[in-house]
């Protein structure tokens, strides 16, 4: 028996057991409720387009056609044309999200099989994704996409599928071209500062050699490192500049060529559709209208805090020592906050008037409660800031970080609406560049996820909300 048999046995019975308990699950979710939320306008679409209605358009929907598109790309012909079987999509596409999670994990580190399984089971049950592999939602089918978009991306192989990948992962979510834009970045600063780490780059070596020298363009190996720093995309920028980006173009290889080849097409497109269609929502653009809400990165951290609370308590001593060691930075960390939550905290309409999501009473029970909670939460972001860098200080790398800081400020501040699955993706990035946990912390967060999704179907299946507007009775949701 080869070494990876056992591996593959576990991850393929990890999938059948998913797959096998999710299937409980998702018939009760579906004998509970016909239509959860916003699936009164999805189902409808993702109806049509089975049926070949190619041309109607709810314009309430906002997002591009890509959910609808593999749904009629197998209903209607081989399956029939359901509210189950459009549901049943996710269901089965969360299952492929777990193989790609595994596979991710497996080529990103080498280490003990069964937590790299484990590991991705956790990812898919992140409780706010779990919940959503059980309706017509976007989200996770938007997540396969995403993933086996990136996937490729690691290898920098199959760049006809990697174009595919990408095109669908912005037909489902058009904020998914962030995520996109972030993995160009992040390759991108790699190739430009490791191709600047040559013996003729006086500001790395310290030694003037002669642009003619022989060895003047070769990669000094003692000067790479693992994780670069600002100063070296400022010694890189000043490098390529001076020698007219020579170094730059001449180690980039035909797969680097293609794959952000294949990034800045699919970045030149989504361009032009934003010109063309005057904005980055379709249909009802007025209730989507960008607009700066710096305060959801803080929102964010609640959000880490919560699905993260196995690595912000494991952190917590040497969390707590980080901030009375940088008491200048928390003096100015505290001051920029404040100014966030007092000039930029945007209250949405729809927060206060959908009570069907935990938002709604989060918000109403804390902050919209009491004039000061925007304030006296400033301590927790402070911590949970702190916290957050603690977990990734040993896998920090400015190619990396830098990209990722863009995007997340893309993806989430230019959001008016609080939502819990904008913060998905940006939070399922961090997770995955954790330093590598031990068994006893991803057991720990599997039986955190397994306690939180129990909570939040035990809501859903016993909490009813009485909207007017619907004849059938409401529930809560994340």
């Amino acid at each position: 028996m080869g070494t990876a048999t056992p591996y593959y046995l576990m991850l393929g019975f990890t999938l059948a057991a998913y797959f096998i308990a999710s299937k409980f699950v998702f018939d009760k979710v579906h004998h509970t409720t016909r239509t959860v939320i916003d699936e009164l306008f999805h189902i409808p679409q993702g109806l049509s387009y089975c049926r070949r209605n190619f041309m109607h358009w709810d314009p309430k929907i906002t997002t591009l056609p890509g959910l609808y598109l593999v749904s009629a790309a197998f209903l209607g012909t081989y399956f029939p044309c359901t509210t189950y079987n459009l549901r049943f999509i996710n269901l089965l596409a969360s299952c492929v999200n777990l193989l790609l999670f595994a596979s991710i994990l497996k080529f990103v580190y080498t280490s003990k099989q069964s937590k790299i399984v484990i590991q991705a089971l956790n990812l898919t049950l992140l409780p706010p994704l779990y919940f959503f592999s059980h309706v017509y939602y976007t989200d996770t089918l938007s997540l396969t996409f995403l993933l086996a978009f990136s996937r490729l991306c690691l290898t920098n192989r199959h760049g006809f599928l990697m174009l595919v990948f990408g095109v669908f992962s912005v037909l489902m979510r058009q904020t998914n071209i962030v995520w996109i834009a972030m993995v160009f970045g992040h390759k991108f600063l790699d190739l430009f500062i490791r191709s600047s780490r040559v013996f003729g780059n006086q500001y790395v070596t310290n030694i003037r050699l002669s642009k003619k020298s022989l060895i003047a363009n070769d990669v000094d190996t003692s000067k790479l490192k693992r994780y670069y720093d600002i100063m070296d995309v400022f010694y890189a920028i000043k490098y390529h500049v001076s020698t007219c980006f020579k170094s730059f173009f001449r180690y980039l290889n035909t797969q680097d060529i293609l794959t952000l080849s294949i990034h800045s097409v699919l970045l030149l497109f989504f361009v032009a559709f934003v010109y063309y269609n005057g904005s980055i929502v379709l249909g009802d653009k007025k209730a989507h209208e960008a607009s700066i809400h710096v305060p959801q990165l803080l929102y964010f951290l609640i959000f880490y805090a919560i699905f993260g609370m196995p690595y912000v308590i494991l952190k917590l001593k040497s969390t707590l020592i980080l901030i009375f060691s940088n008491k200048f930075k928390v003096i100015l960390l505290v001051l920029l906050m404040l100014a966030i939550v007092h000039y930029n905290t945007i209250i949405h309409p729809y927060l206060l008037a959908d009570n069907r999501h935990f938002t709604f009473y989060i918000w109403n029970r804390w902050y919209g409660k009491y004039e000061y909670a925007k304030y006296v939460t400033i301590p927790l972001y402070i911590f949970l800031t702190f916290n957050l860098y603690d977990n990734l200080k040993d896998q920090n790398c400015i190619s990396f970080l830098l990209p990722y800081t863009v995007a997340i400020f893309l993806a989430v501040a230019l959001q008016r609406m609080i939502e819990v699955r904008y913060f998905l993706i940006p939070f399922i990035i961090l997770r995955l560049r954790f330093s590598r946990p031990s068994s006893l912390m991803i057991l720990i967060e599997f039986c955190w996820y397994l306690l939180l999704n129990v909570l939040a179907f035990q809501v859903f299946f016993t909490r009813e909300v009485i909207w007017k507007d619907f004849d059938e009775v409401q529930r809560i949701i994340w």
